[in-house]
């Protein structure tokens, strides 16, 4: 059984979170991605890279707005990373309902504008229209109302059941093990364009016996060294194509 990262696997969403974590770091709402300095963008993807959960993307905003001018192609070591991250006294989980509100209020306000910032990575994700939304299971740390409103409006027709999200602060192990609670698969792989998610998953999982097969994308937001870090991990790097090969064997039976 496949399971399916998405930012970043199914869906470029990397001018959205740019915008919303600009929103959530100015208190603002706008949807005009002009309004971003491309100096502070161009920043702020460089290192997109090293958070995991939303609510970590507005530290790492905060963070490229004062340095943006001076420090404009820096990329952040881990270390440097943690410490921008253990400078906040504001809860991981508070961050992330912000970053969450913010994008309920910017999809609210113009949601032909929001999802204008999202674009389907092709060929893939004609791909798994094709053989049918209902057999994808979504594997995500992103909120399920944008999920689910980016699949609708792509159309791809993922049931609400299927998306396992980052709502209320649920991790991706939590939501794996709900999944397996639920399938009862023998076996899964999972892909991720995240190195740090494939390493918590392999942590948590398979520390007796190999139940999830890891595979990083490398057409994702993917760090300077991530390649060569999956593959020492052991984890299998795929393009878009090695994933459609494996569709009709490893998505839900109809």
């Amino acid at each position: 059984m496949l399971i399916f990262d998405f930012d970043g696997v199914l869906v470029n969403s990397l001018n959205e979170v740019v915008m919303t974590a600009y929103n959530a770091a100015t208190s603002q709402t706008g949807v005009d991605p002009t309004v971003v300095p491309a100096p502070l963008a161009g920043l702020f993807k460089r290192n997109r890279f090293h958070f995991q959960s939303a609510g970590d993307a507005v530290l790492l905003m905060q963070w490229c707005l004062v340095h943006y001018e001076n420090e404009p192609e820096k990329i952040l070591s881990a270390d440097e990373y943690q410490e921008i991250l253990q400078s906040s006294r504001q809860p991981l989980l508070e961050r992330l309902h912000h970053f969450y509100d913010i994008r309920s209020r910017m999809m609210t306000e113009d949601i032909d504008a929001w999802r204008a910032l999202n674009t389907p990575f092709q060929p893939i994700w004609q791909a798994l229209i094709e053989r049918g939304g209902k057999r994808v299971v979504l594997l995500t740390n992103k909120n399920r109302e944008a999920v689910s409103n980016l699949c609708r409006y792509f159309n791809l027709a993922v049931i609400d059941e299927n998306i396992y999200s980052g709502d209320n602060g649920a991790t991706k192990i939590e939501n794996l093990e709900s999944i397996r609670q639920r399938f009862m698969h023998t076996h899964y792989r999972f892909l991720d364009d995240s190195v740090k998610n494939l390493r918590l998953i392999d942590t948590a999982f398979n520390r007796t016996s190999p139940l999830i097969s890891l595979l990083f994308a490398q057409w994702g937001y993917s760090g300077p060294n991530d390649k060569e870090t999956a593959q020492r991990y052991g984890y299998t790097s795929c393009t878009q194509d090695d994933i459609i090969h494996m569709l009709d064997r490893e998505l839900l039976p109809e």
